[in-house]
């Protein structure tokens, strides 16, 4: 069985599956993980022959004519088969030419050997996640898990523009590895800092980690990379009815854009915004041209990627303790 297909959501890709005589293995396994997550979205199946894996996922990029669905803003993975660095590093170049999010799969033995593999990438377009969970009777891995706890918060009200890590991910009851994770340093938080994502044990099973390996730490938070994704896909959406119009039209695409911003600033996806266009870009050369460039600066709400609190004895207060055992003296 080959082909590119699109369906409505994870339980009827199962059926299609079942239906076509495939009711076990990796594939099965990732989409009974996403199911569990309560996801309700499309999902773009594409089953080639092992010796394809490279070539089929340049289909991706021709997604929204093939199927209609676009995947601009949306997640790639390719559960378990990622974890070889051939093919997670095709799905980061893919990621990266749509606007969406690789999600690649590790399985390495030890925190060494997890930290050594995340070398070899660098994008602001990809998740690195590791390990194997159990979950509804099955081992599936942490790319499948997290694609659909992403989905699932990214219905949400601008869940698009909020950090998936410190997520309850549901149905998952054992870990393949059990890896170190205590209140300070430990092994969870290095790989983390190494831009490694995982799923802990902590008050249930948890989402730990949502950031790119990016050597700019300004997109090394993938909620933010997620965030200017979606708003320049909406503000570019927004503005094709100016394409070829008067000049004098571009007042409104100014307008639209900041109540959109102020919508986002409401909602706490944004700390603040300004628009303008920039006389330094806007030359008198351009505008003969019918060029026209509109500056757009946001500063977006970030997430607490990391909170340190530090334990302090202090006397400060000890003549209180001593006025009071004297009676209020």
């Amino acid at each position: 069985m080959h082909g590119f297909s699109a369906f409505n959501n994870a339980e009827d890709t199962l059926t299609f599956l079942s239906d076509s005589g495939i009711s076990e293995g990796t594939l099965v396994n990732a989409l009974k993980g996403i199911n569990l997550q309560g996801v309700n979205c499309p999902i773009l199946l594409n089953v080639c022959a092992d010796d394809a894996l490279l070539e089929a996922c340049n289909l991706f990029k021709k997604a929204e004519g093939i199927t209609g669905v676009s995947l601009s803003g949306g997640l790639l993975i390719a559960p378990v088969l990622s974890a070889e660095l051939s093919l997670g590093a095709k799905l980061d170049a893919i990621a990266s030419a749509i606007s969406a999010t690789a999600i690649i799969d590790n399985f390495s033995d030890d925190e060494a050997g997890v930290i050594a593999w995340s070398k070899n990438y660098g994008s602001q377009s990809t998740l690195l996640t590791h390990g194997m969970y159990e979950a509804d009777g099955v081992d599936v891995s942490a790319s499948a898990l997290y694609a659909g706890v992403i989905a699932s918060f990214d219905a949400k009200p601008f869940g698009w523009a909020k950090s998936h890590s410190n997520r309850a991910v549901k149905g998952v009851s054992a870990s393949k590895r059990v890896i170190e994770y205590v209140d300070g340093e430990c092994e969870a938080r290095r790989m983390r800092q190494a831009g490694v994502a995982m799923i802990l044990r902590d008050v249930g099973f948890r989402t730990y980690g949502f950031e790119t390996t990016d050597i700019d730490v300004i997109w090394q938070s993938l909620d933010r990379v997620r965030c200017f994704q979606r708003l320049l896909a909406a503000i570019n959406q927004s503005a094709k009815w100016a394409r070829d119009r008067e000049a004098s039209e571009l007042i409104w695409v100014k307008n639209s854009i900041e109540t959109f911003a102020n919508e986002l600033k409401g909602n706490d996806v944004i700390i603040g915004f300004e628009v303008f266009f920039d006389p330094e870009k806007n030359t008198k050369a351009t505008v003969t041209a019918g060029k026209f460039y509109l500056t757009v600066l946001v500063s977006d709400m970030p997430s607490v990627r990391e909170l340190n609190i530090e334990l302090v004895y202090s006397d400060n207060w000890n003549e209180v303790l001593i006025n009071y055992i004297n009676g209020g003296e």
